[in-house]
């Protein structure tokens, strides 16, 4: 009894250690940023650009709030998803409206502020195209497949031998620019090729207005940030070790976990293995004929079930009716059905008899089974 208390103790305390080697672990990884995020120093932020626009002057904020009908200010949404409210999206469309300036970097921008794009066969991924913008060569990279599809009214700001990669579309007192490609814009790309060029031609950061950095769609929407960063990492610790003590404790308590095998007796009780039993039995016991009776029986029933012939009919028409239905000829049923009529009024049998029509029987069965 002391046994089994001391192993639970071991076990408790082994538990609470891994507990707090979790605990101690988890909280020295590095901080996981979302990619595009202004603070995040990370390849796939942009603090890069951010630092810059403020190291030179620039009224630059960041929001994580949907914009206020403010007047004459420039807002970079980069790679928002498709809003699943309109309300929000018209919000943002009402926001242009009044006057304000939307660029909108995404890689596929189908569906959202009624823009339409179209595939485009640009080669594999990846892969640095010439673009033009007015008139003037960049070398980029390209990682979209699409390209915009443009209005009557729309500018073609940058485009190469696919497609627009960006456009200004003017709605109401303000505009939107829109951008094939965010990722020109992080700490990775954008001093690579011709990024920076590109990136400050299509947007117009030197005019003298707010910039603001829209994170409401990346922190807000959940979108991007990981349902494991809703709790704490020590509350999923101990969620994990109690699913493994409550595993443990049934496991003591006798339950088992794998898959539910029947007994063996009820999978031969009227199998093959047991007919063959029952047949080796009566022949050793010679009772022949009793035990050629336990087969026309288990026959009767076999055929009744398959072929729902009542018990009543002899054996004549019991395997008439089957003929045609088996890969035995009608003949041979027929000298078959003939022949236990005949053992059944003589009952008497000897062993080669009972072998040769236990060997006929067994043909019959088989065949109907």
């Amino acid at each position: 009894m002391f046994g089994k208390k001391r192993s639970w103790i071991f076990g408790i305390l082994f538990f609470l250690l891994l507990i707090v080697v979790s605990v101690i672990s988890t909280s020295n990884t590095p901080e996981e940023y979302p990619p595009y995020l202004v603070e995040s120093p990370s390849p796939t932020g942009l603090k890069a650009l951010y630092t810059y626009l403020e190291q030179n002057g620039h009224d630059v904020t960041q929001e994580e709030t949907l914009p206020t009908m403010t007047k004459e200010t420039l807002r970079v949404l980069v790679n928002p998803p498709v809003f699943t409210d309109q309300q929000i999206e018209n919000h943002y469309l009402d926001y242009v409206r009044q006057g304000n300036t939307i660029v909108l970097a995404k890689e596929n921008p189908d569906g959202l502020f009624n823009l339409k794009t179209e595939y485009a066969l640009t080669g594999s991924e990846s892969e640095t195209t010439e673009a033009d913008y007015q008139g003037k060569k960049l070398e980029v990279l390209q990682n979209s497949f699409v390209r915009l599809a443009t209005n009557e009214d729309d500018d073609v700001l940058l485009e190469d031998d696919a497609g627009a990669l960006a456009i200004e579309r003017h709605i109401g007192e303000g505009s939107l620019i829109v951008l094939l490609e965010p990722t020109w814009l992080t700490n990775d790309q954008i001093t690579k090729h011709d990024h920076t060029s590109a990136v400050f031609n299509l947007i117009p950061f030197e005019e003298s207005r707010p910039v603001i950095f829209d994170e409401y769609s990346l922190t807000k929407s959940g979108g991007l940030v990981s349902h494991f960063e809703l709790y704490p990492g020590w509350a999923y610790v101990l969620l994990v070790q109690g699913i493994i003590m409550a595993i443990f404790i049934l496991w003591n308590q006798g339950k088992r976990f794998g898959p539910i095998y029947p007994v063996r007796e009820e999978t031969v009780r009227l199998s093959n293995e047991r007919l063959r039993a029952i047949a080796i039995w009566q022949a050793k016991g010679k009772n022949y004929y009793a035990s050629l009776e336990y087969q026309l029986d288990y026959l009767k029933e076999v055929i009744r079930e398959r072929y729902g012939i009542p018990y009543q009919q002899n054996w004549t028409e019991r395997l008439a009716e089957i003929a045609g239905k088996t890969a035995i000829s009608t003949k041979e049923l027929d000298y078959i059905a003939q022949g236990i009529e005949t053992i059944l009024a003589s009952k008497s049998l000897n062993k080669q008899e009972y072998l040769s029509w236990s060997a006929k029987i067994d043909k019959i069965r088989e065949e109907v089974e």
